[in-house]
């Protein structure tokens, strides 16, 4: 049997057992690196690689500067404060979350600012007497609508960029991006806050970082955590060499510890495992499937649908929903890295500008919404909220549309072909 057909029954296993939840999903993903391993797809010394990563490290350190802020009683706070201007209305709560995780998204990394604010989106939803789960996807949502805003708001932005660089091809700019990813945003967070939520069930999950009793407001706790959080997010921001982002998360939760904001027990117990455990067996999943082969065999299928004398408008729409569904299971990094050389080669073969169809590689690639191992983010995500498979689904696949629509218009008003 070859290695492509292996690798999709794994992953039909996988999903299968993701929908249905008959063991727990953290079983069935480290499952699904074991047997990446054991049919020789990937090596066995890769299976836990993922947890070997400056991702894991972030989070751990950002979850415990963010559970600070519960017990120096502030989150109770802000939570009151933010509350009395939206409303105990989950739908406004989770609109100003979209907009804000957009805006920071779009100059920091996705994943810090969902770090950073989770605790601020949880204080809001519990000070408005719901649960926070669907205003956390919103925030994994609008997190990755803003990534699309600038040239640095996603990582697999800057990947697209190097990969035209070794091709020859003169980069985009920095805001080459920016019309698609404000269409995006603009569109995403209105079709989340009035349509897609409504898909999605209050699981009534409390993450780890917020399970602490309540506290008095300590002031001085207050103004540490605090001073932390802002620190860190600072660094985050400037993503600076020096520094960079898991240190920064890092040096944030000794400081914690340090200044007896939170005990060392405290901290520890603020780490929710059961996420860190999700988004290191990632690692192992996106790698089986690159080194399978099933990626080139998705681009080869495309050259053939594609046929001699294809249209822009097949190009684009075939292009864009191989690399979105490819991105699903395969991450975004190396679903840009393996369609973007093909993409040039088309271009060139049938006389059109490379540009339309990179960006629409870039875009179809860091799509990453309908299932729950498309970015670690979205594992991420998954432990605060216990969504299932299904759930990613059926708010995912309509974004995927929603962001191709986008691409369909924009793309002959900004990069013609």
């Amino acid at each position: 049997m070859s290695q492509i057909a292996i690798t999709l029954i794994i992953l039909a296993i996988t999903i299968v057992l993701f929908i249905w939840e008959p063991i727990p999903i953290i079983v069935t993903a480290v499952g699904a690196s074991i047997a990446f391993a054991y049919t020789g797809i990937i090596e066995v010394g890769d299976i836990f690689t993922g947890y070997n990563s400056n991702t894991i490290v972030l989070l751990c350190g950002m979850m415990v500067v963010g559970s600070s802020l519960f017990h120096a009683g502030i989150t109770d706070l802000i939570g009151e404060k933010m509350v009395k201007v939206t409303g105990k209305n989950e739908r406004n709560i989770i609109l100003v979350t979209l907009i804000v995780s957009c805006l920071l998204s779009a100059v920091c990394s996705n994943i810090g600012v969902m770090t950073a604010m989770a605790p601020l989106v949880t204080a809001m939803c519990l000070a408005a007497g719901f649960g926070p789960s669907r205003a956390l996807l919103a925030l994994l949502f609008g997190a990755q609508f803003g990534g699309f805003v600038t040239l640095v708001g996603v990582g697999s932005n800057a990947t697209a960029n190097n990969v035209m660089s070794e091709l020859g091809i003169e980069p985009f700019g920095f805001f080459s991006i920016t019309p698609f990813g404000v269409g995006v945003c603009i569109i995403g967070v209105l079709y989340f806050t009035f349509v897609g939520y409504k898909f999605l069930p209050d699981t009534g999950y409390v993450p780890e970082f917020a399970k602490t009793e309540k506290k008095k407001l300590d002031t001085r706790k207050a103004s540490i955590s605090v001073a932390t959080l802002l620190c860190v997010l600072v660094v985050i921001a400037t993503s600076t060499k020096v520094i960079p982002m898991h240190i920064a998360a890092v040096i944030g939760a000794l400081v914690i510890v340090a200044t007896k904001c939170m005990s060392v027990q405290e901290a520890i117990r603020a780490i929710d495992w059961n996420c860190m455990l999700l988004v290191g067996s990632l690692t192992a999943i996106s790698t089986g499937v690159k080194n399978s082969g099933t990626g080139d065999a998705v681009a080869n299928l495309i050259l053939k649908i594609l046929g001699e004398h294809p249209s822009t408008f097949m190009i684009t729409t075939v292009i864009f929903f191989a690399a979105a569904l490819l991105t699903q299971v395969m991450s975004n990094i190396p679903t840009i890295m393996l369609f973007l050389p093909i993409g040039v080669s088309i271009a060139q073969q049938i006389g059109v500008s490379p540009y339309p169809i990179a960006m629409t590689i870039t875009l179809a690639g860091a799509a990453s919404y309908a299932t729950p191992f498309a970015a670690p983010q979205n594992m991420m995500t998954v432990g605060w909220t216990h969504y299932k498979f299904m759930d990613f689904m059926k708010i995912g696949l309509p974004m995927l549309l929603v962001t191709y629509i986008v691409v369909i218009a924009l793309m002959p008003v900004f990069l013609p072909y």
